[in-house]
């Protein structure tokens, strides 16, 4: 447990330091509209500026930084040994490789949380019909992202079983949800996206405890996991603008509900244009 506990939080030391980059900017921001001198030097303009992008862009930064971080990882000695140090000080006793593990249902507690919250009050940022399609969406990308990373770099896992081991899957899966969560519930209380990036920094630290990725690996699958979800969120609203106002699709004239058919449980879609 200590080990899975020490990987977990190794895996969130970056979103510390975001959020201390982000209050220190702030701070400074505070700082230089308090002054009471008036600066008009060019330099001063573009510190300002320069801060002010880094400001904007710093939910980016982080998760970029991440995935860079693991395409390094694949052919750098210096990271390879830095990988082989954390799994020999995390890699817990062999599993069975065809049983489940706690991270295959653990890497989607984040998304089900999202619309289990919904279902008892707790207001989301969109409305279900939009939580679907962002979700999808996001998750389409994260999913086909990670299948051609792992095909193109054909990376040997810890346990020597196949050559799918970069980028981890089930991390990419797990931080999707979790910065899905994250932007839902952020007006309602931090404490969601918090308890969702536990589990999903969990998901990751269990993919090395038990031998089936390395650090960097699960590093990567965590950047790419929050990037397909900030993309997402980004281009959204400008594709349903465009859907609403140029082909005059209303979602407001769209009904979703949950179903069940034939022993299998999902969602029912119902479009009336009038």
């Amino acid at each position: 447990m200590r080990q899975i506990m020490s990987a977990a939080l190794l895996l969130l030391c970056p979103f510390f330091i975001k959020a201390q980059t982000v209050e220190l900017a702030e701070t400074d921001s505070a700082g230089l509209a308090n002054s009471n001198e008036i600066v008009i030097e060019t330099p001063v303009t573009e510190f300002k500026a320069s801060h002010n992008f880094l400001k904007k862009n710093s939910a980016y930064l982080v998760p970029t930084a991440m995935f860079g971080f693991g395409v390094m990882a694949v052919n750098n000695p210096a990271l390879q040994n830095f990988d082989i140090k954390i799994r020999d000080g995390v890699v817990g006793q062999p599993t069975n490789s065809n049983g489940h593990r706690v991270e295959d249902f653990l890497q989607y507690t984040p998304a089900y949380s999202v619309f289990a919250l919904n279902a008892i009050g707790v207001k989301s940022q969109h409305k279900m019909f939009d939580r679907l399609a962002l979700y999808g969406i996001s998750n389409t990308i994260m999913s086909h992202t990670v299948a051609k990373m792992k095909s193109a770099f054909g990376k040997l896992r810890p346990d020597g079983s196949n050559n799918r081991s970069f980028p981890s899957g089930h991390t990419a899966t797990a931080f999707q949800a979790a910065e899905f969560m994250r932007l839902e519930y952020k007006n309602e209380s931090p404490i969601y996206g918090i308890a969702a990036y536990a589990a999903a920094a969990t998901t990751g630290a269990l993919r090395i405890y038990h031998n089936s990725h390395w650090f960097s690996d699960v590093v990567a699958g965590a950047g790419i996991g929050i990037l397909s979800t900030q993309l997402t969120y980004f281009v959204y609203p400008k594709v349903k603008n465009f859907v609403s106002n140029k082909l005059g699709f209303k979602n407001k004239n769209l009904k979703v509900g949950p179903s069940y058919q034939n022993g299998a449980a999902g969602f029912a879609l119902v479009y009336n244009p009038k």
